[in-house]
């Protein structure tokens, strides 16, 4: 709904705190709502005023009685004359002021926490956190509710978004390199600050180690420190120091400047924290993460959990060390140009897929609807298979979460997790422990609905022991009087007579089931099972928007077109045999068609070894591609940029065929034979029966009709994202009866 909101803050000069209200203003004006800004001022109002934001001068930067007094008038007056129903505050002077002029002006009061605020008297009893806060990271809501017993409930997740346009690796940097000199044959290692004492460290420590890092680095180096502040001058001179022995400028000073994103694009390597170092990942820049807070060293995948939850502050994450920087400084510094490249692609693709604009503008506007909705809040318990790194259910997850969302406005979603805290920090949910039984129970006795997220839960096969758990959740939910909702599963197989009885007993009274096929269906059928609402829709996954096909992401993986992926899983009942079988195929699809050969594990720490001993096997090389764990966006983006597709997972198939991907099913499960059905594919196998010979067979098939079967794949696939967004109607239906 479109409304007016006022930011307040201390002031817009150049900070990460500052940079996050500019980004989201700007963001949620451009989205139609109607933002105005309060501050003391600073360099970034031009911005704001040149994007038709309002921007008032007061006195909110420091705690002066005067200026306290000035602001409570000041901002009484604007909100009056702008009738603002609500406001969100950035810093804790703001939000003590707008907590008095809330009591009197009865307006809605959103904080956002950006860091772990100090909790020494009084500021511990005059913090004000209105009626929602957003924390930016995981650790900072854990700080408010140890802290200052904020309730759980009235905290919200969000990110510092960035803008990627504007930090991209695709700038212009001449103007730079020729104001300040800049070689053009060297690694360039660059940091950017506010040079003050309380944050100067890694500025520091570069200038103390710039001269043996030369002399070790196999390739000319140059270090560019980017900031200003009152610790200036010593680094300037320790730098001059440097420069002087080693007769030319290894270290350059820039100052303080407006113009970040194309430093960031300059860089080779950057080193720091927070919001700099997302913008130098969003423009394509390794980055060491360190500073005096804490140490993570070079942003990978090792370091992706640590980093989410701080914030990429590395609060309490180790000391920053001069042996632990130059490690990692060397170690970047004498890395190839292609692995260099593709460690920058990694962080730019975690920029986007999870640091974007719009999912931090969404995040906000979540909240804010929360509060002016006149609906009343529903609490919402999900339970499935999450926190394990599957790519399958994080993408179902995200669907259900984004869809429930988008068609309810004041949602509390908690998600039962093998890993809460990156649940939350990768979803904006709440979360706890799937098998911390306590709180799962007394998360449910606070819900309204239990759903039973996508994917086929409700079976024997894997085990009897995680069919009980999940049937445990449903009949504790149900004995406490929550309603129940089985969401775009799939079902079956249940082979035991036991675990049947145990099934019906459960799903019977279970308040809606929507099924993914119809297969699921029949099984519902022959237990017996038709007493509550069943609604035959699509999987989860198709009810997200499309992958994006950016093909930048290619060229990380030294992918060129024509490719086809395959995507396997070591199941028990594959023959001995199989690696060689999907061998043989691969070769035959390399030497007759041209394709490269691509294997993409979906759950990396169980698919990865059986893929590559098949490409061990092969006569060609393939590629293996290792997403980062739990990066289902990166997955789905190379599999709908396919050729075409050989898969066991089923989510790797709907990502491949959502785009028109020709692709052979290996059936390990009832769920790919029925999946290819839906679709109206008959190239599909039982893995017990794989042999090269079949498989040829389906692919040259298909490949002598390959633009007919695409475009039948495309409909198929329309026609289920239809179905697909269903599921989330018919729960949000359940919630408001």
């Amino acid at each position: 709904m479109p409304y007016k909101i006022l930011m307040t803050l201390m002031g817009m000069e150049i900070g990460g705190a500052e940079t996050h209200v500019l980004e989201l203003s700007k963001t949620l004006q451009y989205m139609g709502l109607d933002v105005h800004v309060v501050s003391n001022g600073g360099v970034y109002v031009k911005e704001l005023e040149a994007c038709g934001i309002k921007h008032y001068r007061v006195p909110l930067h420091n705690k002066q009685f005067i200026n306290i007094f000035s602001s409570y008038n000041a901002l009484k007056k604007i909100i009056i004359d702008n009738d603002i129903k609500l406001v969100h505050a950035h810093a804790r002077i703001p939000a003590f002021i707008c907590g008095l002029l809330q009591k009197r002006l009865k307006f809605s009061l959103v904080t956002s926490a950006h860091l772990d605020f100090s909790v020494a008297f009084p500021f511990n009893v005059l913090s004000n956190w209105g009626d929602k806060t957003l924390a930016v990271s995981s650790d900072i809501k854990d700080y408010l509710l140890a802290n200052y017993k904020v309730k759980e409930e009235n905290i919200s997740l969000t990110v510092n978004g960035v803008d990627t346009e504007k930090f991209t690796p695709a700038l212009d940097t001449s103007d730079i390199v020729q104001a300040f000199g800049f070689r053009s044959d060297t690694r360039k290692i660059i940091s950017v600050s506010r040079m003050d004492k309380d944050r100067s460290l890694p500025a520091h420590m570069l200038v103390d180690l710039a001269e043996e890092m030369a002399e070790k680095a196999n390739i000319p180096i140059e270090f560019i420190l980017v900031g200003d502040g009152d610790d200036f001058a010593p680094i300037k001179a320790k730098a001059d120091a440097v420069n002087a022995r080693v007769k030319y400028k290894l270290i350059h000073l820039t100052g303080q400047r407006m113009d970040i994103n194309k430093f960031t694009a300059l860089a080779d390597i950057f080193v720091n924290v927070s919001r700099a170092a997302l913008e130098a990942m969003s423009s394509g820049a390794p980055v060491i993460l360190g500073n005096i807070q804490g140490y993570l060293g070079i942003m990978n995948e090792d370091a992706k959990a640590a980093a989410v939850e701080t914030n990429f502050t590395c609060r309490n994450c180790g000391e920053m060390t001069r042996e632990k920087l130059a490690k990692d400084l060397l170690t970047l510094i004498n890395m190839s140009d292609e692995s260099l490249a593709a460690l920058g692609q990694y962080g730019r693709d975690l920029i986007l897929s999870e640091y974007s604009l719009a999912r931090m503008a969404k995040d906000a506007i979540a909240v804010y609807d929360g509060i002016l909705s006149s609906k009343k809040a529903a609490n919402v318990v999900i339970s499935g298979y999450y926190g394990y790194n599957n790519s399958g259910d994080d993408i179902i997850l995200k669907s259900i979460v984004e869809n429930l969302r988008a068609n309810h406005d004041n949602l509390k979603i908690t998600v039962l997790s093998l890993k809460p805290k990156e649940t939350r920090a990768k979803f904006n949910v709440g979360a706890v422990h799937r098998f911390n039984l306590l709180k799962v129970f007394q998360r449910l006795r606070k819900a309204d609905l239990l759903i039973m997220g996508g994917g086929n839960l409700i079976q024997d096969e894997t085990s009897t022991q995680s069919l009980i758990y999940y049937l445990w959740v449903i009949n504790t939910a149900r004995r406490l009087g929550i309603k129940t909702m089985l969401y775009a599963k799939g079902i079956g197989p249940v082979n035991r007579p036991g675990n049947i009885r145990r099934v019906q007993n459960a799903l019977t009274h279970v308040d809606l089931i929507t099924l993914r096929e119809r297969g699921s269906l029949e099984v519902l059928k022959d237990m017996g099972i038709n007493g509550p609402q069943i609604h035959v829709t699509a999987d989860a996954a198709f009810a997200l928007p499309p992958a994006d096909g950016n093909e930048n992401i290619l060229n990380t993986f030294g992918i060129t077109k024509p490719f086809f992926c395959v995507a396997l899983r070591d199941w028990k009942h594959n023959p001995p045999n199989v690696d060689i079988e999907i061998a043989k195929l691969a070769d035959h699809l390399v030497n007759t068609y041209g394709y490269q050969a691509v294997f993409i594990p979906m759950r990396p720490e169980e698919d990865s070894e059986l893929s590559r001993r098949v490409m061990g096997l092969m006569s060609n090389p393939g590629i293996f591609v290792a997403p980062a764990i739990g990066d289902y966006d990166q997955a789905r983006n190379i599999l709908g940029l396919a050729s075409f597709a050989i898969c066991m997972r089923l989510h790797a198939l709907i990502y491949a065929m959502e785009k028109g991907v020709p692709a052979i099913g290996l059936v390990y499960s009832p769920k790919i034979r029925q999946f290819m059905e839906t679709m109206g594919q008959p190239w599909h196998i039982p893995v017990e029966e794989i042999h090269a010979d079949k498989l040829i067979k389906f692919s040259d098939t298909i490949h002598g009709d390959k633009e007919n079967i695409s475009t039948e794949i495309y409909k198929s696939a329309s026609h289920l994202r239809n179905l697909a967004t269903k599921n989330a109607e018919l729960c949000v239906e359940l919630i408001e009866k």
